[in-house]
């Protein structure tokens, strides 16, 4: 086949080199003129000082080890490790760098991109790119996407409007640099710091972990999380910040706030409200307050598919494949997400999995069922769910086939699940526990899972030794609705239950 990628970023990258690997004549466009998407400094994408929010052992691909030896690394340390990738799998030759694709269109059959035709798209734009503003808000206002570093704001009065992980990081850069620093929280969030205790937040829990703490009710959970990093927690409770009734599957991750919180050198707000008429800030109690600087904080616009004649996001099969005419992918995040984990492994096992349909290796249903699919699942896009990126790492692997199959291979597939989050394990399955697996029920995990196969695949199990006579004894007393599915369902809202 001759495909185009759209984006040298991230999801661009694997798409390009998976591509070439499977034999396919590939070309690659991006606007800018390095590969990285928003981990190329020069694009603008990300301010100077941010760093991977996922360690080391979890953000790469799954067959290019990171050189770098810091931890979590910073914005030029990715973008390196991306173009390392990219020279080292060929995507480099085959990419046209400085080049914006205006139209994507079908033509006679095939994919006019530019003036080439192709035989299939895939499309890695990415999502971070168009900031959300509120109505009303003031020309000039600065968005995240705006912000590089504190050195400007020295001596001003700045307020940083929202509460996730891109607030957080502006909000306690500033401080010390700007005379004051506000801090707008609309709803209080969980925030944990990129080590727990003496290991990485991604290294707590297993694939499986993973589920299973979802078990765990919140209250017990702080109560853990408060004999792991006590002072850590008597901070939070201190700053009145720790939500009462959290989602503990759901974290951000950010050292600093809380602590600077604490300190009185961050003062948190409540919501903000609107902009008045002269430029003043009213905020969710009816207070008003006028600021030098206001930066927004507010995620990101759905990405803008103009460009690609008659696609409508609703059309998404899987949220990645066109629904009528599949040739068309994109691996981009989920337009109705806010996503958790890494990108790394999680675009690599999407763009697998879209090459394994096309090269007929993965099964698809019809476009009856597709569309079946769509209508239900794309029809609230404006409804935000929580996404994550390691078990939907799963869950495509196993779409692919490129995960060990738990109907024939149960042992293989069972130490990649039970063992710490690493893109490496799920190719290569070796033992590595996880930090704190002891914590909550893995082994409940694996008998749901035990109990979604059937019984007849169960006995051949028991009978290859790759299950025990108790696991064998306790997937058949699994009640019906604790059943689960093998890439591991989780919850993607707070209180509604994902499907199981």
């Amino acid at each position: 086949m001759r495909i185009a990628v759209i984006g040298a970023g991230p999801a661009g990258l694997t798409s390009a080199k998976q591509a070439l690997a499977a034999g396919h004549d590939v070309v690659v466009h991006e606007k800018h003129a390095d590969v990285g998407g928003i981990w190329n400094p020069a694009a603008g994408g990300a301010y100077d000082s941010v760093r991977m929010q996922t360690s080391r052992l979890a953000f790469p691909y799954s067959d290019f080890p990171p050189a770098t030896p810091t931890d979590f690394p910073s914005l030029a340390e990715v973008h390196g490790y991306l173009r390392e990738y990219a020279e080292h799998f060929g995507v480099l030759p085959v990419t046209r760098f400085g080049s914006e694709v205006t139209r994507v269109a079908k033509v006679d059959g095939r994919w006019r991109v530019g003036d080439e035709d192709f035989d299939a798209v895939m499309v890695a734009t990415g999502e971070l790119w168009r900031p959300r503003l509120p109505p009303g808000t003031p020309p000039g206002t600065l968005t995240a996407k705006d912000y590089r570093r504190p050195e400007p704001f020295r001596g001003q009065r700045v307020l940083v409007v929202g509460g996730g992980v891109s607030g957080a990081d502006i909000a306690g850069e500033l401080t010390g640099v700007a005379a004051s620093v506000d801090w707008s929280v609309r709803r209080k969030q969980l925030f944990l710091p990129r080590y727990c205790g003496e290991f990485y937040n991604d290294a707590l829990f297993s694939y499986a972990g993973r589920v299973a703490v979802e078990d765990m009710p919140y209250g017990e959970y702080l109560a853990w999380l408060e004999e792991l990093m006590p002072a850590y927690m008597r901070t939070y409770r201190a700053t009145g910040l720790l939500p009462d009734d959290g989602f503990h599957g759901a974290v951000h991750v950010n050292e600093k706030i809380i602590p600077l919180v604490d300190q009185g050198a961050v003062r948190a707000r409540p919501a903000f409200a609107a902009f008045t008429d002269d430029g003043a800030v009213e905020f969710a109690d009816g207070r008003v307050e006028r600021y030098d600087t206001v930066i927004l904080c507010l995620g990101y616009q759905m990405p803008d598919y103009g460009f690609i004649d008659g696609l409508r996001r609703e059309d998404l099969y899987e949220h990645h494949l066109h629904r009528i005419d599949p040739t068309l992918a994109v691996i981009n995040t989920p337009v109705d997400t806010e996503a958790f984990g890494t990108a790394c492994p999680y675009f690599e096992a999407i763009a697998g999995w879209v090459l394994a349909v096309w090269a007929g290796t993965a099964p698809l249903p019809d476009v009856r069922e597709r569309s079946r699919w769509c209508a239900e699942h794309m029809g609230a896009l404006h409804r935000r769910r929580y996404l994550d990126c390691w078990l939907e790492t799963v869950r495509f692997r196993l779409l692919s086939g490129a995960l060990p199959d738990p109907a024939t291979d149960f042992a293989d597939y069972w130490t990649a699940m039970a063992s710490a989050v690493s893109p490496h394990n799920l190719v290569w399955p070796s033992p590595r526990p996880a930090a704190h697996d002891s914590a909550v029920d893995v082994a409940d995990v694996r008998r749901r899972v035990l109990a979604g196969l059937p019984e007849g695949v169960r006995d051949a199990l028991l009978a290859d030794a790759q299950i025990t006579p108790a696991d064998h004894a306790a997937a058949a007393l699994v009640p019906r609705e604790r059943v689960l599915d093998a890439w591991l369902p989780y919850r993607q809202h707070p209180r509604v239950e994902a499907r199981r």
